[in-house]
């Protein structure tokens, strides 16, 4: 009975774990899909997590404050297409810059406005509150796993299917496809280009920057200095692994998201030493990221037997020809 509580209690978690990490996942899966790589979802994550909080803070709303942070994470997102289509900047140079400017610029406002440069909360703020899912909560153990949650949590999961009916069956997500497989060629089709990865980057600023108030109003009520904690770079990681699919984003998310909670209950059934349990989520990353590069692998192993294979029936056939 308790080995079935701690598996129910660790998916649970697991699942709101997830959360930020698929939202971000998602947004670099349309710039992806779009030709763009984009490292900043990092950034873009803890802007989210900081603005949420502090508009929460002076709107007195938790639902105004994440909205806040969404239109924020869009500008974002905007500025960053900005210097990259229209000064060419380098993207991973750019995205490291987005990265590190936003953590300073966290801390700097913090002590700014509230004193504090570690973490800050306040009585006042509010953090979402949980709602049961009436007909899915009166399910034994499946309810116990998938109800219970705001409506963050729930958004992600729509969030994921909603990209795949985008990306695969709307002229719109056509037009991203086209453009990250050969830009020349989606131009001469009358695509748009500039428009097309604009749009992808300003979605995905605002899926971090969701993600990231997720964090700060969703999951806690606080927001303490580099919140986002590394979370943007397994997003990055969950979209490579996820083959830059919405669905694969969703379940590779999780995956992450059950290393999380697997590292957080494993701490209250075990002497292992805690800050080797902390690790356990970046192992589940690194192993994640052997898996991509052996999976490149086996795929270039496969075309090149291909092409030996076609270039022998190629000779044989012009042997017999002579």
């Amino acid at each position: 009975m308790e080995g079935d509580l701690f598996t129910v209690a660790m998916l649970s978690s697991g699942l709101r774990l997830a959360t930020p990490i698929i939202l971000a996942a998602l947004g670099g899966a349309f710039c992806s899909r779009a030709g763009v790589l984009n490292l900043a979802l990092e950034g873009k994550m803890l802007l989210g997590a900081f603005v949420a909080i502090v508009a929460t803070f002076y709107l007195g709303t938790t639902l105004g404050g994440i909205l806040v942070a969404i239109v924020f994470g869009g500008l974002l997102g905007y500025m960053f297409a900005f210097f990259y289509l229209k000064y060419e900047v380098n993207l991973i140079i750019l995205a490291l810059a987005i990265n590190l400017l936003i953590a300073e610029i966290t801390v700097y406002v913090m002590r700014v406005l509230f004193g504090n440069v570690g973490s800050w909360s306040d009585p006042s703020i509010q953090r979402l509150p949980d709602f049961e899912i009436p007909l899915l909560s009166s399910i034994p153990i499946l309810g116990d796993i998938l109800s219970g949650y705001n409506f963050i949590v729930y958004f992600s999961w729509a969030a994921c299917i909603i990209g795949y009916i985008v990306l695969f069956h709307t002229k719109f997500g056509r037009h991203i496809r086209a453009v990250g497989e050969n830009k020349q060629a989606a131009e001469t089709l009358g695509i748009n280009v500039r428009r097309v990865q604009v749009s992808a980057m300003v979605i995905a600023g605002m899926l971090c920057s969701l993600g990231g108030a997720f964090l700060s109003v969703g999951h806690l009520s606080l927001f303490t200095r580099n919140m986002s904690n590394g979370l943007g770079w397994v997003a990055v990681t969950a979209n490579i692994f996820g083959f830059q699919h919405p669905l694969g984003v969703l379940l590779t998310g999780y995956f992450f998201g059950l290393a999380e909670a697997f590292a957080v209950r494993i701490q209250n059934v075990t002497d292992l030493p805690p800050n080797l349990i902390q690790l356990l989520p970046q192992f589940a990353t690194l192993a994640a990221l052997i898996l991509v590069a052996l999976r490149e692998k086996v795929n270039l192993a496969v075309v090149r037997r291909r092409f030996r294979r076609q270039l022998a029936r190629g000779e044989m056939q012009s042997a017999a020809g002579d």
